[in-house]
């Protein structure tokens, strides 16, 4: 306490002599005097940018039919929007990063991202995406480690490019970061079907302005390690992408599949049945396409997975898991000030798992979820987004308690 308190005073001091007396006489004065001290640390390094968002919500949510039945929920559907009738901090975010640049030479950086907030409470707590990553916090904390890797580069051909340690998937149509959406709520294949980030070594190449491909090892489904377990070991995964993108860049359509032998972290075989070792493959495609004559106020997008999980050890599902789905995204900007985004999506699993566990002694049944949104967007305020926004989802009662939920939400997020 005594050093911080001396330390606030010299800074004050400082500032006070700089401003009245004219001692010191730049800042490298100022830098030295407080570095001499053992107070001062530079964050301003060369190449290396901070960047982040603050985002806040109010939900709403009520179900249209029927009374709640014991353990349903009237956000049985949705990840991080899971709250009635109240205000979330949903994120406070920074990442840091130093990127490879344009040139095609040996280069060599690193990219961290922090979540903190009640978008991490459920990112750690393994409910999104089936996952079971525990982060650097522990379960269930405010902290997310979202990702923390290194990149190389090397100058083989147009420049090889690599990340080394965590990363986000290139999966999906959606991110983790709310902003970044069209909507402000995930859709049901980014909260059920895919994972989210992957800890591996990932390699990727531009093979000309219209191809780029991306390839890699990885633990598994959502885990920082290969652990899942009490201590036992499984395979790893292999992930690789085929990035296609339209002349003019415009339109680009991605390709990726992800497949493991024995993924003890993959969705299920870790909570469920350990020592029942099989394969996971998922398949996921999706795009983008900005039409020329709407002059970049139209977008569309699209979104597809198919999955299956093998020798689950899971009663009454046949030991087969497997779920598809789709997702159609459409965003039209009236005005610099105001947009409307909207999405309509169907995702089928052969036994609910996708959904939930079933009631003890159940046997496991299809089912089939939709889902549309309907999101209207200002842009008044430099930096400052805030998002309007209606969700209906629909879906067996043994999933949706009453068969439907609707939620209605304000959104804020300033940027920076």
């Amino acid at each position: 306490m005594k050093q911080t308190f001396k330390a606030l005073l010299l800074v004050a001091a400082v500032a006070v002599s700089t401003v009245y007396a004219g001692d010191v006489k730049d800042d490298k004065d100022l830098k030295k005097m407080i570095e001499d001290q053992g107070i001062y640390v530079e964050t301003s390094q060369k190449g290396i940018v901070l960047s982040g968002y603050v985002d806040a919500s109010y939900t709403y949510q009520f179900a249209s039919a029927g009374q709640l039945g014991a353990g349903s929920s009237e956000a049985a559907l949705r990840a991080f929007d899971s709250d009635n009738n109240d205000f979330n901090i949903n994120a406070f975010k920074l990442a840091l990063e130093k990127g490879l640049g344009d040139k095609n030479d040996w280069s060599a950086g690193f990219r961290a991202d922090m979540i903190y907030g009640e978008d991490a409470l459920r990112l750690n707590s393994g409910a999104v995406g089936f996952g079971n990553d525990a982060g650097t916090a522990g379960a269930g904390s405010g902290v997310f480690l979202e990702q923390a890797y290194v990149q190389f580069r090397a100058p083989v051909g147009n420049g090889l490019d690599f990340k080394f340690g965590k990363f986000v998937t290139p999966m999906g149509y959606e991110v983790i970061e709310s902003p970044a959406n069209l909507n402000f709520s995930r859709g049901l294949l980014f909260s059920n079907a895919l994972p989210l980030t992957h800890t591996g070594v990932l390699a990727s190449y531009k093979v000309n302005d219209m191809v780029d491909l991306e390839g890699g090892i990885v633990n598994g489904w959502n885990n920082s390690d290969s652990t899942s377990v009490a201590g036992a070991e499984f395979g790893k995964a292999f992930l690789g992408r085929v990035n296609l993108t339209a002349p003019g860049g415009n339109a680009n359509l991605s390709n990726t599949v992800y497949y493991s032998v024995d993924g003890g972290s993959d969705p299920f075989r870790g909570a469920i049945a350990p020592g029942n070792k099989g394969d996971t493959f998922l398949w996921d495609m999706w795009g983008n396409w900005a039409p020329k004559f709407a002059n970049d106020k139209l977008l569309f997008g699209f979104n597809t997975v198919f999955g299956q999980t093998t020798n689950t050890g899971i009663i009454g599902s046949g030991n087969d898991e497997q779920w598809y789905g789709a997702a159609l995204y459409a965003k039209y900007q009236f005005t610099p000030v105001f947009s409307l985004a909207t999405r309509g999506e169907y995702l089928h699993s052969n036994d609910s798992l996708k959904f939930g566990f079933p009631a003890a002694g159940n046997v496991p049944t299809q089912s089939d979820v939709y889902s549309w949104t309907l999101t209207a967007g200002f842009n008044i305020w430099e930096n400052l987004l805030t998002r309007l926004e209606y969700r209906y989802d629909r879906g067996p009662s043994d999933v949706i308690g009453g068969k439907d939920q609707h939620e209605v939400s304000v959104n804020v997020v300033y940027s920076f």
